[in-house]
């Protein structure tokens, strides 16, 4: 291994969305069963090999909801990354839940051309789910007045605004019922009202789903209990040491 200073390491390749990977920096990665998911001695870095977090170490279980915040440029989004498996560059270790379905939200959703069918129950096909359950789906999340339109063709990433589309990924959630959601600033287009409705129906309707939230609203310190605060490898003069410190919201 490298030294602090040198090369990037990249975390081993092997995610899965439903698997249990435990990632090592020797490029090793094996399998065992563990509910909570956690980062041990993990630093993440920059592609050019620059520091972006200092040490992270983390539990979470399931059923907990947490809210990561920091400055911008702390990394909480390239966290998440690091968590789906599309983050190669760091060194330490990340362990996800065996057979859990795990779903992660970006701030700007994919929406596939096609009907309106296929992006709302993608990743599944576009029969997985009855028309009454993507109906309901979208009259949740506010996008009822798209209910009679889901065999309509269209580029929806640009007919759609972009609250419009972070409701639909949310609408996603709804009929994914994932064991744990990941959420990256999922709501930051939509107004602090909407967002306040959005999650309290998502945990109304999936109140053992773990959440891990990143997001800058004040508002959203009320739908978690625990709080990670990042703290950027280049950050001078912190009192606490570490890169993540783990609190209580009250």
């Amino acid at each position: 291994m490298e030294g602090d200073h040198g090369p990037a390491h990249r975390l081993p390749r092997g995610h899965s969305r439903h698997g249990d990977p435990r990632r090592s920096a020797d490029g090793r990665a094996r399998h065992r069963r563990s509910r909570p998911a956690a980062h041990r001695d993990l630093e993440l870095d920059l592609p050019n090999g620059s520091p972006l977090t200092r040490s992270i170490d983390a539990e979470i279980r399931q059923g907990e909801r947490w809210l990561l915040t920091g400055r911008t440029g702390t990394g909480k989004s390239t966290l998440l990354r690091a968590i789906a498996g599309i983050w190669p560059f760091g060194r330490g270790r990340i362990e996800t839940p065996l057979d859990a379905r795990v779903l992660f939200v970006p701030q700007k959703p994919y929406l596939p051309i096609g009907t309106l069918r296929a992006a709302l129950s993608y990743p599944d096909a576009p029969t997985a789910f009855s028309d009454d359950a993507l109906r309901d789906a979208l009259e949740a999340c506010g996008l009822g007045y798209l209910a009679d339109r889901l065999e309509e063709s269209r580029h929806w990433a640009l007919e759609l605004s972009p609250g419009e589309q972070q409701r639909l990924a949310l609408a996603r959630v709804l009929l994914q019922r994932p064991d744990w959601l990941f959420l990256d600033e999922a709501t930051a287009s939509v107004d602090e009202e909407s967002e306040r409705q959005l999650y309290q129906l998502i945990a109304t309707r999936l109140p053992r789903m773990t959440i891990v939230s990143v997001g800058h609203r004040a508002g959203l310190a009320a739908f978690h209990v625990h709080r990670l605060r990042l703290q950027a490898a280049t950050d001078d003069g912190l009192t606490q040491p570490g890169g993540a410190v783990r609190e209580p919201i009250t």
